[in-house]
Formats: C-alpha cells, sequence, structure tokens
C-alpha cells in the first residue's frame, strides 16, 4: 500500500532545513502549546474525578446508604425484629442492622476535653453487613463490642479523631454525659456513665471520625433509656438502583416510618464537584484554543515559505485539494503529536502524584488528607478528540488559502 504523496510532502515540510530554521521553531513550540494545554486538561480532569470519586466513596463506605427512623423523633421503632426481616426480604437490600443511637458528650478520664459525639448501640455482627467497621479498626476488635462483660464499663470503639482529641487510647476509661438528666440537689444535670475505650477505628473520611463512637446495643439502651431500636440501617447492593429500592422499603416499612438517603443527603456537595469539574474543563481548555492559534500562525508562515513550491506543485498537475490536504495533514501532525505527548504527560504526572501522595491537604477543611488522582479513560477519550478537533479547525484557513494561490503568480519569480 502506497504512503500519499500529499502525507510525504506534508511531513517533509515540517523537517526544517538550513535556511528554516525559524520555521521548525515555530513549528516546535505550537507542539508544545498543544502538549502543555493537553497535559494541564488531562491533570485537572484527574484531580477533579480523583476528588469526586475519592469523597464520594469515603462518604457511601462509611455510612449505611438508607437509613429508617420513626416517624415522631425520640420514640422507638415498635416491632424492630419484623420490621427488619421485612426490609431484609426486600430486593437489592445487602445488609441491614438495627441501631440505638443518640447523642452526648465525651470526656477523658481526667475531664479537661469535652468532646460531641453521636453515639451507636450496634450488634457488630449485623453491623459489618452495613458499615465495614471491622476493615476500619485501626486498634482493638470489633467484637469488642459484643456485649457489656459482666461487672465491666460497656467498651466504646471512637473515631480516630475523636480518640486523638481526648487523648485516649485503647484501655483507658472515658466519660459519657447523654442526654438523659437524672434530678440533683443542684437541679437536672446530666448523668455521667464511664466507658472503657477497646478500639480506634477510621472510616476515612474527617467528618465520621470526628464524632463517632460504637457501644453494645444494650448498653445503649441503658445509657438513653430506650426499650428497643432508634433507628434500621440498610446497605444497599446497588447505588444505581438506591432510589428504586429506597422505595421498596419505604413501602416495608409504612406510613410510621421515614427513609433518609445517604446520597440525597448529600447531593449538594457531589453535586457541585462535578460542576467544580466541568467548569474547570471548560476553563483549561482554553488553553489548548490558545495552543491552536500557533498552529495558525507556523501554517501561515509554511505557506508564504513555500508559495514557489505549491506553485510548482499545481503546475506539475497537483489539484487545489491535493494542496489544501498537505497543509491539514500538517496541522494535525502538530496536534496529534502534541496530543499525545501532552496525554502521556499528564497521565504519568496523576499516576505518579496520586501513588506517593505528593499534595498533602489538611482534613479539616478539604475532607481528605491528600490530592487523589483518578485517570480516567473516558476523560482521557475526550480530551484527545477536543485537541484533535480544535486543531483540525485551526488548519482550515491557512490550507485553503494555499489551496487558492495562482501558480502563475507563485512561479513568476523563479
Amino acid at each position: 500500500m502506497s504512503i500519499p504523496y500529499e502525507l510525504i510532502i506534508a511531513l517533509r515540510y515540517l523537517k526544517a532545513k538550513r535556511k528554516q530554521t525559524f520555521v521548525s521553531v515555530i513549528t516546535f513550540i505550537s507542539i508544545a502549546g498543544v502538549a502543555t494545554g493537553v497535559m494541564a486538561l488531562s491533570i485537572s480532569l484527574a484531580l477533579m474525578t480523583g476528588f469526586e470519586e475519592d469523597i464520594q466513596g469515603r462518604i457511601l463506605s462509611g455510612s449505611a446508604h438508607l437509613t429508617v427512623f420513626p416517624a415522631r423523633a425520640g420514640e422507638a421503632i415498635p416491632s424492630a425484629d419484623a420490621l427488619v426481616a421485612r426490609i431484609s426480604s426486600v430486593p437489592g437490600v445487602e445488609g441491614t442492622s438495627a441501631v440505638v443511637g443518640g447523642l452526648g458528650v465525651l470526656t477523658n478520664e481526667y475531664g479537661t476535653v469535652y468532646r460531641w459525639a453521636t453515639v451507636s448501640g450496634v450488634d457488630p455482627e449485623q453491623h459489618v453487613e452495613v458499615v465495614p467497621i471491622g476493615r476500619q479498626m485501626v486498634s482493638g476488635s470489633v467484637d469488642s463490642i459484643a456485649r457489656v462483660p459482666e461487672g465491666d464499663r460497656p467498651p466504646v470503639i471512637l473515631g480516630k479523631e475523636l480518640a486523638g482529641d481526648l487523648g485516649a487510647r485503647p484501655g483507658d476509661l472515658i466519660r459519657l454525659f447523654g442526654t438523659r438528666t437524672t434530678l440533683t440537689p443542684f437541679g437536672a444535670m446530666p448523668r455521667p456513665v464511664w466507658l472503657r475505650v477497646a478500639g480506634v477505628l477510621d472510616a476515612g473520611f474527617y467528618e465520621y471520625n470526628a464524632v463517632r463512637a460504637y457501644v453494645p446495643a444494650e448498653a445503649a439502651r441503658r445509657i438513653y433509656q430506650i426499650d428497643g431500636v432508634t433507628q434500621i440501617e440498610i446497605r444497599v447492593a446497588s447505588l444505581k438502583r438506591i432510589d428504586e429500592i429506597e422505595d421498596a422499603v419505604r413501602a416495608a416499612a409504612g406510613p410510621d416510618s421515614i427513609v433518609v438517603n445517604l446520597i440525597r443527603q448529600n447531593r449538594s456537595l457531589l453535586s457541585a464537584l462535578r460542576w467544580e469539574k466541568l467548569l474547570m474543563f471548560i476553563v483549561i481548555s482554553l488553553i489548548v484554543l490558545v495552543a491552536a492559534l500557533n498552529i495558525v500562525s507556523t501554517l501561515i508562515l509554511m505557506v508564504m515559505e513555500k508559495v514557489r513550491d505549491i506553485g510548482t506543485l499545481v503546475a506539475m498537475g497537483a489539484t487545489s485539494r491535493a494542496v489544501l490536504t498537505m497543509f491539514v495533514l500538517q496541522g494535525l501532525i502538530i496536534g496529534v503529536t502534541g496530543t499525545v505527548a501532552g496525554l502521556a504527560g499528564g497521565i504519568g504526572a496523576s499516576l505518579l502524584c496520586d501513588r506517593y501522595r505528593l499534595i498533602r491537604l489538611d482534613p479539616d477543611v478539604y475532607f481528605v488528607p491528600f490530592v487523589p488522582f483518578r485517570v480516567d479513560l473516558v476523560d482521557a477519550l475526550g480530551v484527545a478528540l477536543l485537541a484533535v478537533a480544535i486543531s483540525f479547525a485551526a488548519t482550515i484557513y491557512p490550507a485553503w488559502r494555499a489551496s487558492r494561490l495562482d501558480p502563475v503568480e507563485s512561479l513568476r519569480h523563479v
């Protein structure tokens, strides 16, 4: 199969001769401009994709996907075992856990540090099917909250940040001031409960680690004086069907219950991340557009330099379409070369930054401890198509001008 002569001539024109060094430098700058734009665009998309996937993954892996509450706040769910059985039979439900939840203030043994906490009384055998707290344990074991040992303080598992703030380690004692009060000579006061730290977990999300505390379900019932459970937490098999499963769970729970969807709760955050990704794509695409202007200038200089050559080709029988094709191919070669180099650099830099976590962040502010990068093949393909399309558009006018040259005028001064 023979190579079209238009391509051979286009490649030869891109190689500088001794007197055409300036044109060659402009060509190199054009390739570098496209590569820089593509690299910046691919890195920014990998960054935004990483943020979106990482934050969404941390939110969804660290909490129940659906939660059933009683319609009246402060009341326990009646016939919880029967309700759990009905919900577990709903298609798409992967795990259920009956939870005794409450709020309180935790303080260290000496009462020098106080922190707000959400306390969950759980059966670990059930709860690990909803939230993988077994895999999240940094120290201690999740089985330590299976029950309260006879004559011992109730065990508690703390989030990593909460334990750090309290200065508590496994084996230490802490106090919990719940929302229930007891009458004292000084009036109604919260009744403190001593707890023994049995473990520390890392849910991978600062907001969870800073407030979560797990205790045995029986201990939570005594602390909050609740006969039953306050909520039923659910994990679904497919997040794509969560709305459908939510409707089925709501029907199974009945009118006396409220179903809360975790994705809907965090919709504003996830939507903001998607919009930021789109806006960043649009803004950084302007770099590729600016680089395309270099292609225009390169081809215009090339046309001016090759006027006599064009006239000779036309005189030898080359058609206007062939001349147009030559210069379009030159622009596309510049664009494709820059695109390939930019994608290689952008993907390589993204993988390097993600592997070694080169950019650290304050998790108190940004939710995650480092900047995650995720290379998405669809994003990379979109960047490549955009860059090549802009490069092609940049070639049209110079190529058209070259195809319209009069061969007689071109050869007059040969």
